[in-house]
């Protein structure tokens, strides 16, 4: 008997990505069910409806030299997905790593909804990066970060169970810098700094960690009344 032909190895769900080695995805096909008890309370009939692909997709920068490219939008459409995450996390002794979130529908699937460019770029592919453009000063480095940025979404569906639409809508990036030491300044202008908590250690050096975020404008749906 012949080895079994089981795929070995992945790629990637969301379409060609430059700079990014593809990891392991988690892809989930579920269906809403519906059931009707009778009357001793069993279930006597049941319907299956609106079958949805969610997926979720690590990658790492592949080259050490090069930084890679993150997706220029959040709500954009990428190898049949709509994506709603995108997750950024770097480290001062690692590569950068990369993790994307989104879905479809069998029936009536997305195509274009409402999208927004989030000005996010990579300065390098291996160390951590400041995404909120503060100032160091003389007496700090930046140990980690992540950069979370990501969509709501809402679909609805026809009278028969099946998805009918869906929008994106409130979309935003929520950003945490780890410093060693203290930074001149936490942030640029144009973010909202939430918190900003300052963390000596006896055994260790004194830690500082920037939590901030900025609202996106999505386009304005069309066919809305004025």
């Amino acid at each position: 008997m012949a080895e079994m032909g089981i795929q070995f190895g992945t790629g990637s769900q969301f379409g060609t990505l430059t700079g990014w080695a593809a990891q392991s995805p988690t892809i989930t096909v579920a269906e809403q069910r519906a059931n009707a008890l009778g009357e001793a309370g069993d279930e006597v009939a049941f319907k299956l409806y609106d079958k949805r692909t969610d997926v979720s997709q690590e990658f790492v920068a592949s080259n050490a030299a090069t930084a890679p490219t993150v997706p220029a939008n959040i709500g954009d459409l990428l190898g049949g997905n709509i994506v709603t995450g995108i997750s950024i996390s770097t480290s001062a002794t690692d590569f950068v790593k990369m993790t994307l979130t989104g879905h479809n529908h069998d029936a009536n699937a997305h195509a274009a909804l409402r999208k927004v460019a989030h000005g996010i770029s990579l300065s390098k592919a291996f160390g951590a990066i400041d995404f909120l453009g503060g100032t160091a000063g003389a007496a700090a480095t930046v140990e980690s970060s992540t950069c979370d940025i990501s969509c709501q979404h809402e679909d609805i569906q026809t009278e028969d169970g099946a998805h009918a639409a869906g929008q994106n809508y409130d979309a935003r990036i929520q950003v945490t810098v780890t410093w060693h030491g203290v930074p001149t300044t936490p942030a640029a202008s144009g973010w909202s700094v939430t918190s900003v908590e300052t963390k000596p250690n006896p055994q260790g050096f004194l830690q500082t960690t920037v939590t901030a975020e900025k609202a996106l404008t999505l386009p304005a749906p069309s066919g809305n009344a004025t």
